[in-house]
């Protein structure tokens, strides 16, 4: 049986080998190709691992994740602290931005404490109240 699938497995690769991608038959060929050799591998299975299956367990074992050592601990922790001091950056700079383009922060700060102070003693403050509009026209 097993010089059969070698047989079968070496004629299978000539197929592949020899059919071109011009074909109309060419996904149907490689596919009867594949599994040709994947039903093989199921009888007999290889006992040398492929470099593919290698890069496959090697990958799957970086994905895991090996535990950190000091070193990459102390990396880590300095990307995060790039990452926040960006973040800060930023923050600042649109507020600062927003600040010399007529932002009011303190009314909106008022409202801010007005709301909390609401939440916590019950009160909505008349957020639930329909505004009046423009004296004259209808709001709907």
């Amino acid at each position: 049986m097993r010089g059969v699938c070698d047989i079968f497995k070496r004629y299978t690769r000539i197929i592949h080998s020899k059919s071109t991608p011009s074909d109309p038959n060419f996904l149907a060929i490689s596919a009867a190709c594949g599994k040709i050799e994947q039903f093989i591998e199921t009888i007999f299975p290889s006992s040398v691992k492929s470099t593919a299956q290698a890069n496959l367990e090697a990958e799957r074992a970086e994905r895991t994740g090996a535990p950190m050592n000091d070193e990459e601990r102390k990396e880590m922790y300095y990307v995060y602290a790039v990452i926040f001091a960006v973040w800060l950056v930023l923050g600042l700079l649109m507020t600062g931005i927003a600040w010399m383009f007529g932002a009011r922060f303190d009314l909106m700060f008022e409202h801010i404490k007005d709301a909390i102070s609401g939440l916590l003693n019950g009160v909505t403050n008349g957020w639930n109240e329909v505004g009046e509009g423009t004296p004259g026209r209808v709001e709907l």
